[in-house]
């Protein structure tokens, strides 16, 4: 049974979060944006299709289900119109509400326009269920002809029949020989949608299996050109994704056993995709499919970070003898750092008012450098559940009581960076001196994941 934690709280009224979706290895530039709407049921048909046309990207508002057999309602929007469902953006809103600690991974019945959708989480993976797709070959021969000359490749460079398949909408199929062919198209977006219209297809979609011996089997490059959206091309598209996983099969480029296979979508625009579809054995096929991957924050911890404190600033590293961190259980225990600019250790004293934005400074420097440590030490701040205590230590006359206003600059520095944990507990101390007469000491606690 799914479940969905309950609070005592409302939140305030519905606002974006910018997910990316079926992000590939490098998390810093791949995936497909998705703005998640949460608590959208005050919002109107016409201001949830202004916020997507404002964002220029496919948009999931997500409300309370109409039905008691669904535990959530989903609507989905590009730029020009509404459509019956979108892959990436209910895995991006999956992912968030698990975030969020509000979804527990277990099976959940979302509504949409396109019927139930299944999501669930399974190794660290938020997946979402599509049918078996209904697959049939174009064959009137002039409508292919006008394919390649809208991809801008001769026909002949087709290679084998084109598919439309679809589990949730129409996507056409058109294989090429390999990814140098694939990436070099030159498409005539101008022909796109009227195509489409006379296809029956809401995008078209050529693809090119992968020659890389490293590559597991079904690996496949594949690109997307939707007929009507708002863009030209789109960086990861789950249906499609799955469409073209039972079009593999169809054309018996895939065995009949259950297995995984992984599309790869962006690359041509910059933004390198993963999408992965596992198919059910051949004898299983009524069960349907699962399409899932990896997601994240569009300015996840660690590019967060990076605003905050560059990644040429130094880290925090002992100056005695002693260790940086010390880990207890789920638990990563900092030594305390003096704040550093260029460098040089901000030092001085506090004394009055005037000295408040130097302390800030001085704070917001010395938890950037312990978290530069931090992400070092764990490989990634994503690793970082929450802050759970923060400790403060100010030279400070006897005359200086804005302590906390100064700290205050670090504990902001940290909703930033962790908008979605709990404020840490927080102890700031005014000292008579500090290590090389710096200003401000900082020293934190964190909560760790894996």
């Amino acid at each position: 049974m799914t479940t969905m934690t309950k609070t005592t709280t409302t939140r305030p009224p519905a606002a974006s979060r910018d997910i990316r979706v079926f992000v590939g290895p490098d998390k810093a530039i791949g995936g497909n944006p998705a703005p998640v709407w949460l608590d959208a049921d005050a919002l109107s048909t016409e201001q949830m299709q202004e916020h997507t046309r404002l964002s220029g990207h496919e948009s999931v508002f997500v409300l309370k289900p109409s039905t008691p057999a669904h535990r959530l309602r989903m609507r989905y929007f590009v730029p020009k119109h509404e459509m019956e469902m979108c892959g990436h953006a209910t895995v991006g809103a999956l992912w968030l509400l698990h975030r969020r600690g509000e979804w527990d991974g277990t099976p959940i019945a979302i509504e949409t326009l396109s019927g139930t959708v299944t999501g669930r989480r399974v190794d660290g993976t938020v997946q979402i269920s599509q049918p078996r797709a209904t697959v049939q070959a174009v064959t009137q021969q002039p409508l292919v002809e006008e394919i390649a000359q809208c991809l801008g490749i001769n026909v002949g460079q087709i290679a084998g029949p084109v598919l439309n398949a679809a589990t949730s909408r129409v996507k056409t199929l058109v294989r090429l020989a390999d990814t140098a062919q694939l990436h070099a198209l030159r498409v005539d977006f101008a022909r796109v949608e009227s195509l489409c219209e006379r296809l029956g297809s809401t995008g078209l979609y050529p693809y090119a299996l992968s020659r890389d011996e490293a590559d597991k089997p079904g690996t496949v490059s594949a690109r997307q050109f939707p007929k009507s959206s708002g863009y030209p091309e789109d960086a990861a598209t789950g249906i499609a994704a799955a469409a073209l996983a039972w079009g593999l099969r169809h054309l018996g480029l895939v065995g009949d056993g259950a297995l995984s296979v992984t599309v790869r979508q962006g690359e041509a625009m910059g933004s390198p995709s993963a999408i992965h579809v596992g198919l059910p054995s051949e004898a299983m096929a009524q069960e349907g499919c699962w399409v899932g991957g990896k997601a994240c924050d569009a300015q996840p911890e660690d590019f967060l970070l990076d605003q905050l404190c560059p990644p040429e600033v130094s880290r925090a590293r002992p100056s005695g003898t002693y260790a940086t961190f010390a880990r207890v259980g789920n638990l990563l225990h900092s030594s305390g750092v003096v704040a550093r600019e260029n460098g040089q250790v901000i030092a001085g004293r506090l004394d009055g008012p005037d000295d408040v934005a130097r302390g800030q400074r001085a704070a917001v420097a010395a938890v950037g450098a312990l978290l530069r440590a931090a992400q070092d030490e764990l490989g990634s701040l994503s690793r970082v559940v929450r802050v759970v205590a923060l400790n403060g230590y100010l030279q400070a006359s006897e005359n200086f009581a804005d302590h906390a206003q100064v700290m205050d600059a670090a504990s902001a520095a940290l909703q930033r960076i962790f908008p979605d944990a709990a404020l840490p507990v927080r102890t700031t101390v005014g000292v008579a001196s500090l290590p090389r007469g710096g200003v401000v000491e900082v020293s934190m606690v964190l909560e760790t994941r894996g």
